[in-house]
């Protein structure tokens, strides 16, 4: 059984990773508006869609960095 030490992030990392979900919720909240929206697709799921999946990638994408 492997044990892993869980190492602290600084404050400025912990901001970085905020940014990164906030572009990534940005471009997701952007690209749905553009081409879903007109199709007669509620604009506040898209938004909440567009939150989810920002946050599931980034969740993904810290994951792999810390590896």
């Amino acid at each position: 059984m492997r044990s892993f030490v869980q190492q602290r992030s600084s404050l400025l990392a912990e901001f970085g990773w905020l940014a990164f979900f906030f572009a990534m919720f940005v471009v997701l909240v952007y690209a749905f508006n553009l081409f879903v929206v007109p199709h007669h697709f509620n604009d506040k799921i898209a938004i909440v869609l567009s939150a989810l999946i920002a946050g599931i990638v980034m969740i993904a994408v810290r994951a792999r960095w810390r590896r």
